[in-house]
């Protein structure tokens, strides 16, 4: 029950990370559905964001050191880069340009969450064979 409880706990807090970075993605959205011009919407750092501080703080540690978790880090930090490239380039008029940070952005996004699909995976399947 203690592993159930473990592996519940870990998902759910991986989870709530993710719905936070959606929430990083819907700012850079929203600020690109607006008046251009208008004043940069602050993003948190990707040490700051939910999903930064579950990376990088103690409650992965169980997971930190395989090179499948540290795999994570480049596209995540890339999901607040391009999403912030995206709003400047908006702002300066560079649509097109704006478009494709909104493409890398996505594409980051996408890799995280393929890589974490794999970490949880693996995770349960150490939790169920010890």
């Amino acid at each position: 029950m203690q592993r159930g409880i473990e592996t519940s706990a870990f998902r759910a807090g991986v989870e709530l990370a993710n719905l936070d970075e959606l929430s990083l993605k819907f700012v850079v959205y929203n600020h690109l559905l607006g008046k251009r011009g208008a004043p940069l919407p602050e993003l948190p750092g990707e040490r700051d964001c939910r999903f930064g501080r579950w990376y990088y703080g103690n409650g992965s540690q169980s997971i930190q050191q395989s090179q499948q978790f540290r795999e994570i880090e480049r596209p995540h930090t890339a999901v607040h880069s391009e999403g912030l490239a995206a709003m400047h380039c908006f702002n300066d008029g560079a649509l097109e340009t704006a478009v494709q940070h909104l493409g890398g952005m996505e594409e980051a996004n996408l890799a995280v969450m393929r890589i974490v699909a794999d970490v949880m995976a693996a995770f349960e399947r150490r939790q169920t064979s010890t």
